[in-house]
């Protein structure tokens, strides 16, 4: 399912602890900023928690890539995450799953207690700080999945197909779903009218890789590899591996 527009709102002031934002009757709602965890490459996700001021509602909002958000959800809603970043994902599209959780306030005084104290901690603050994200991060509620086109630029087809005329091995690298990065690449022109696609994905026993590898090998002349984040790191664990999939 695509993110409700109705549950689209659009920001209209915001300092360091608070914002304003209107909703889809056109009412201001003004928001407490009372925790912030912003993205990174590890996580793949972004949270924060909230209160709101009329209601007094503690909710905390999560959102990443469906990779690690369909684990945080409830167990009843990851097929609807499944189901819907597939959907998303064969059309060319880069999901994002948004849920939330409504907070009690006895259970973020004292999450925020044993939160202050693992950042104050000198010794293992990481993984202290980040086990203490964690607990709020399970029982999920699913709000929705947002499918968003990233258009190419101008002539990225031709400067490609350019390129490789002159023999030049090009690989497109991208973090999103395998499904969204097939859509890319054909539209970004790797992949000629008459060349197949050769898939090596979620593979994880080098014995495995290797075979695909051989298997691969007798098509390479005219066939366009696709492989996924998974295999790759099975494949550079091996160092016979690694110098035969170069």
């Amino acid at each position: 399912m695509k993110f409700a527009e109705s549950l689209d709102m659009r920001l209209m002031e915001r300092d360091q602890n608070k914002i304003v934002i209107e909703n889809a009757v056109k009412a201001a709602e003004s928001y407490s900023i009372l925790a912030n965890f912003p993205f990174s490459s590890d996580t793949k996700r972004m949270g924060i928690v909230m209160r709101h001021d009329a209601s007094g509602r503690i909710i905390f909002y999560l959102k990443g890539a469906e990779t690690v958000m369909k684990n945080k959800v409830r167990p009843n809603q990851r097929v609807v995450i499944d189901e819907s970043c597939d959907n998303l994902a064969n059309e060319g599209l880069r999901t994002l799953v948004i849920s939330q959780k409504l907070l009690t306030e006895e259970f973020f005084r004292d999450w925020q207690r044993r939160h202050e104290a693992a950042r104050a901690d000198l010794n293992d603050r990481e993984r202290l700080v980040a086990e203490c994200i964690e607990e709020l991060e399970s029982e999920m509620e699913l709000l929705g999945v947002t499918g968003v086109e990233d258009k190419l630029q101008d002539n990225v087809a031709v400067v490609i197909e350019g390129l490789r005329n002159a023999g030049i091995q090009v690989w497109m690298l991208t973090g999103d779903k395998v499904e969204t990065a097939t859509c890319i690449a054909i539209s970004a022109g790797f992949k000629r009218r008459t060349q197949p696609i050769f898939f090596m994905r979620d593979i994880t026993e080098a014995f495995e890789a290797n075979k695909k590898l051989e298997e691969f090998s007798r098509k390479a002349n005219n066939c366009i590899l696709m492989i996924d984040g998974t295999t790759v790191d099975t494949i550079l664990s091996q160092t016979k591996l690694e110098e035969r999939f170069f």
